[in-house]
């Protein structure tokens, strides 16, 4: 014969439901904050690039300065880089100077490169930017041979646009087209990327 078991009494029903309650609040609170403490560690190390141009240098000499800036609080790490004049992607600074200012290329151990203001170029790709630095990737002196080039670069300058895309400490991708001078709409708000893609024509040099 089975023995009868007493009923359970409300206050033991009413415990166990509030212990249930309290168990789900205390699983929702601590993944809200874990994912609260995520988002703070992201944000402390988020990067943000920017293209500045200047032509003129602390020393107030007539440099024009293509540069790649940090304006966020972590460092970059740039994987991709990109850019175009009037549509074309190029790969350096000769060709696009050689195309948009008429700009010859003359080598380094001619007779007449003694007398021929330099054209610094490089790339930024590749490269980690701390937050706060940047990195030249066109610097070019405005000297007594090479006005009618230096003026040309210095107008064509707005119609050059940029594609960079980089990833934080984390590998937290962001991919922006970008305008020295002026605005393009979502600049401020790269794109989020799992990764960077590959350029079909890179600026590396």
């Amino acid at each position: 014969m089975t023995e009868a078991r007493p009923p359970r009494h409300w206050s033991e029903i009413a415990l166990a439901v509030a212990a249930l309650f309290v168990s789900a609040v205390s699983l929702w609170v601590a993944i809200r904050t874990e994912d609260a403490n995520e988002k703070l560690v992201a944000a402390s190390v988020w990067p943000f690039l920017q293209v500045q141009v200047s032509n003129a240098d602390p020393d107030a000499r007539l440099d024009l300065i293509f540069e790649v800036v940090n304006t966020g609080v972590g460092p970059a790490k740039i994987e991709s880089f990109e850019l175009f004049y009037k549509g074309k992607a190029y790969t350096s600074g000769n060709q696009l100077l050689s195309e948009c200012c008429g700009f010859r290329v003359v080598k380094a151990t001619s007779p007449e490169a003694r007398n021929i203001t330099p054209l610094a170029t490089g790339t930024v790709q590749g490269i980690v930017l701390r937050a706060g630095d940047k990195e030249d990737f066109i610097r070019y002196k405005l000297g007594a041979d090479n006005l009618a080039v230096w003026s040309a670069l210095n107008e064509a300058r707005d119609r050059i646009s940029y594609r960079i895309c980089y990833c934080s400490v984390l590998n937290e991708c962001y991919r922006g087209a970008l305008r020295s001078e002026l605005y393009i709409p979502g600049q401020l708000h790269p794109e989020r990327v799992k990764s960077c893609p590959t350029p079909a024509v890179a600026y590396t040099k």
